[in-house]
């Protein structure tokens, strides 16, 4: 089945890696324009939304081709089964997880109300990673020591700080894409209690009915602030986000030049 890129949605919290290889990413985009074919996506349809599950380098690659759709399996469920199927998937197959992708997997089960439950050896299996490490994240949290991550990022076979800024701008449009999904769910969301309050507000002939309708009035702007604070806030981000991107990328340019002075 082809889905349509704008279909689909990677602002769940599915995405079981750090983060996106940009350089993966890219040999992806020039292998797909040079014909070769890639496995479908992984996709979970809640009746409404298409949460992306599996396949992000995929989906990028197809973004940055300019590809209308892409190729996916669809799979009927909800935005945590796409998280739960995006961990396992991780450990599968595809580009090799690193230890903080699997940190990662085992962090979002531990923190979650119903999967901290699974035993540690369930949770091991379904991560792909032992039991003691399991057990000793589950430690960290219960005691409330930071979970805490590796001084240095593997990238490419090199060893860069984590406030490289080449490492931190090759994750830029991967960050621009997901704020901007979810802003724009955000904004459509606003917009479609938006019309549901103005026919509410339109309905109602006899007491009973304007009573119901001002009660439906009162939910939908009461969801509407709710929405507008929350769109606020990914709004913000974004736009420090960019702030941000536009910093790294003065400073990539002139270590640049540095580079080519000293050549």
């Amino acid at each position: 089945m082809n889905i349509g890129l704008n279909k689909i949605r990677i602002d769940g919290g599915t995405q079981s890696r750090v983060k996106i290889d940009e350089h993966v990413v890219a040999q992806y985009a020039d292998d797909m324009l040079n014909g070769d074919q890639f496995p479908p996506v992984v996709l979970f349809h809640d009746g409404v939304d298409y949460w992306l599950a599996d396949g992000f380098h995929r989906y990028f690659a197809n973004k940055r081709i300019n590809a209308p759709g892409i190729s996916a399996e669809v799979k009927e469920g909800s935005v945590r089964d796409a998280i739960l199927h995006g961990i396992k998937a991780n450990n599968k197959h595809g580009l090799r997880p690193t230890n903080e992708d699997k940190r990662k997997g085992v962090m979002t089960m531990l923190k979650d109300i119903e999967w901290q439950d699974y035993s540690n050896r369930d949770i091991a299996e379904i991560c792909g990673v032992s039991h003691t490490l399991v057990n000793a994240i589950r430690k960290e949290l219960e005691e409330g020591k930071p979970s805490g991550n590796s001084s240095t990022v593997k990238v490419n076979s090199r060893i860069a700080k984590p406030s490289d800024p080449a490492v931190e701008f090759n994750q830029g449009e991967i960050e621009r894409e997901t704020l901007r999904a979810a802003a724009d769910t955000l904004q459509k969301e606003n917009e479609d209690l938006q019309d549901k309050l103005t026919v509410a507000m339109a309905s109602g002939t006899d007491d009973v009915e304007k009573e119901k309708a001002q009660s439906i009035i009162k939910d939908l702007r009461a969801q509407i602030r709710l929405l507008e604070i929350e769109l606020k806030a990914v709004t913000t981000s974004r736009d420090q986000f960019q702030r941000e991107n536009a910093q790294l990328m003065k400073q990539v340019a002139m270590q640049q030049k540095s580079l080519k002075k000293l050549a």
